[in-house]
């Protein structure tokens, strides 16, 4: 390969290249300072924008959107759990008291970015800010055991790693925070607030997430750029690039490059200098893209695996994919909100971490909340550990699955290759792939769904443990005694199910479910379920019939006397439990099964609503003859 002056002449000739440089050489008066450039100067700024008392402006809008944000990443739900700071008060208390204190000196003489201190709420922040830089050996240790020793009086602390891309820090105690975040938060604000936000204040902003933005939103038309200068010029970005950088001489790839700068004369070296500092933002950006093993690897994986173009997309960070069949799950598990990686609710990726491994991760998406839980219910009922706190109201990200795995060589692209198929192809991996279709095949049939808020709420799930199935010799004798037909009934090991013809006549009236509901798609159900502590429960449960016929029938109900909750009144309301049963059985005895689902479907509570429902069809008939 050609490396020479006349290669980096060409770039004055490419089209692309001088179209990355404008991009990235757009006045902007922070980078005139340089602010942009420096991660003290970041500080400075997020010290400034954390004080309420500041002249920004903003009050306590700043700490409070950060610390929601904190609280609400899915990467830091675990340490919420231990968390004595009731953290819901950050959304009405004026943090007045707050105080931000900048470079403050370990006794070790380590230097902490930010300390931020809230005497009101016993809460002490420690934020190392990592701005295009990596953390040294022990000062997160060092950080953390200092604000202990100073702050001992029931103060809660929590310490914060900050990074451009969410790297990983290599203390547990950290929690993850990036400039992501940062730029949502004053975007946010921005678009909201701006009639209230002073035209000096808010003009520094504007720079200011400009500058974020430039460094985080990377969109396919500039990488693509960047790209097609790479394969055109790579020598000459080679060559300007490596001339200033000697880590990458530990990359046999590079051998020969460094060997022709060894022999360079000093003004052909100052020469390179010059052009380098001249267009470094782009140059910069063109070998990370261009050189970038991870998502050329992944292209390779994609192509072995066999993915249809539009399943993946080769990010520059983390190249993200679905499986095929995962297209199937969308009537089941809905779509996520716009904007969401491949519009997928489920999505895996591959990123290499901090300690420099390959990480997969699957990921359940912001789709309706509804839908979420019943998604995050029944992948927990497959197995999978799943957060109570992933259940809140609002959260929108669950992490179900990360594995990892060493990458020998980052230089070497059939090396993460070979990192991304062992990953793939793990066991755990295929299991989890397993279990993800087994949970939505039960929500596809109503298996979980149905569930009421209540029993979700309080009912105890073993995971990770072999669920107990009720016996289908038991079950089929108790549909034989009650003389269905095939079709009025469906065994499911966990949740074996069945209509009458009551339910059926009722469907010339009221109609069919408005989506799939189980296999009967009837107005009404019965559904038996094996209760964690060996109970056999009995349910009779209203549908999701389009919402006119589903009140009318409510409402009836009422009348006769049944209590229901307001909330199934709204338009919304899909399931419905009118009446649950239970008993303690022998379930080795399937004889005692038998004759326990016969006692419960004759209990008096299940006649008398199937009386109501009687009732409710002959009225009906009865109008409508009239």
């Amino acid at each position: 390969m050609s490396y020479s002056l006349e290669s980096i002449a060409q770039l004055d000739h490419s089209k692309e290249f001088a179209a990355l440089h404008q991009k990235f050489h757009q006045f902007n008066p922070l980078k005139v300072l340089r602010v942009d450039q420096f991660e003290i100067r970041h500080s400075n700024v997020l010290a400034w924008l954390l004080d309420p008392n500041e002249n920004h402006k903003l009050g306590s809008f700043f700490i409070g959107k950060l610390l929601s944000r904190l609280m609400t990443r899915v990467e830091n739900e675990e340490k919420i759990e231990n968390l004595n700071f009731p953290y819901y008060l950050y959304h009405n208390h004026s943090f007045s008291d707050l105080e931000v204190y900048r470079e403050v000196k370990t006794v070790t003489g380590r230097y902490i970015d930010l300390l931020v201190v809230i005497p009101s709420q016993k809460l002490v922040l420690v934020i190392e800010n990592k701005y295009h830089a990596s953390e040294s050996f022990g000062q997160l240790e060092d950080y953390i055991n200092y604000a202990r020793s100073i702050y001992i009086d029931d103060y809660t602390i929590v310490p914060i790693f900050l990074t451009l891309n969410t790297d990983a820090p290599s203390h547990t105690d950290f929690w993850v925070l990036d400039y992501s975040d940062i730029l949502d938060i004053l975007s946010l604000h921005l678009e909201l607030n701006h009639e209230a936000i002073p035209d000096s204040v808010h003009e520094f902003l504007v720079h200011y997430t400009e500058i974020l933005r430039e460094e985080l939103v990377t969109d396919e038309t500039t990488v693509q750029l960047a790209l097609d200068v790479y394969e055109t010029s790579q020598p000459a970005i080679d060559l300007l690039y490596l001339s200033q950088h000697d880590e990458y001489r530990k990359y046999p790839r590079y051998k020969e490059l460094y060997q022709q700068l060894e022999s360079l004369t000093d003004s052909y070296r100052l020469a390179l200098t010059r052009i380098y500092l001249t267009q470094k933002k782009t140059i910069d950006y063109i070998f990370k893209v261009g050189r970038n093993v991870l998502r050329e690897a992944f292209l390779t994986f994609a192509k072995v695996e066999g993915f249809p173009e539009e399943y993946y997309k080769a990010h520059v960070r983390v190249p993200n994919f679905i499986l095929p069949d995962w297209t199937d799950f969308e009537e089941t598990i809905g779509k996520p909100e716009e904007g969401y990686w491949l519009g997928h609710g489920l999505i895996i990726w591959f990123e290499r971490t901090w300690d420099d491994r390959l990480k997969l991760t699957i990921e359940v998406g912001p789709v309706h909340d509804e839908k979420r839980i019943a998604l995050l219910n029944a992948l927990e009922n497959e197995g999978i550990s799943i957060r109570s706190s992933s259940k809140l109201e609002g959260k929108k990200y669950t992490r179900i699955y990360n594995q990892f795995t060493d990458v020998s060589d980052w230089a070497v692209k059939t090396e993460v290759v070979e990192a991304m198929e062992r990953l793939y192809q793990d066991p755990q991996t295929k299991t989890i792939f397993k279990k993800i279709a087994s949970a939505v095949e039960n929500m596809r049939y109503g298996a979980i769904t149905n569930k009421s808020e209540e029993e979700l709420e309080t009912e105890i799930i073993r995971t990770n443990i072999p669920r107990e199935v009720i016996p289908s010799k038991s079950f089929l004798k108790f549909i034989a005694t009650l003389a269905l037909q095939q079709d009025y009934y469906h065994y499911k090991p966990r949740y074996p199910s069945f209509i009458i013809p009551l339910f059926r006549e009722l469907e010339d009236s009221y109609g069919q479910t408005r989506e799939k509901w189980w296999s009967f798609n009837s107005a009404f159900i019965f559904w038996f379920h094996r209760l964690n502590d060996d109970r056999l429960k009995l349910n009779i449960e209203l549908g999701p019939l389009y919402p006119k016929k589903r009140l009318e029938i409510i409402e009836a109900l009422e009348q006769m006397g049944l209590s229901i909750k307001p909330k199934s009144k709204l338009p919304s309301a899909k399931f419905t439990i009118l009446n649950s049963s239970s008993k303690v059985i022998n379930w080795e005895d399937e004889e005692e099964v038998y004759a326990s689902m016969l006692q419960l479907y004759n209990e008096l509570s299940f006649k008398e609503i199937l009386k109501m429902i009687t009732i409710i069809k002959n009225e009906k008939i009865g109008l409508e003859t009239n």
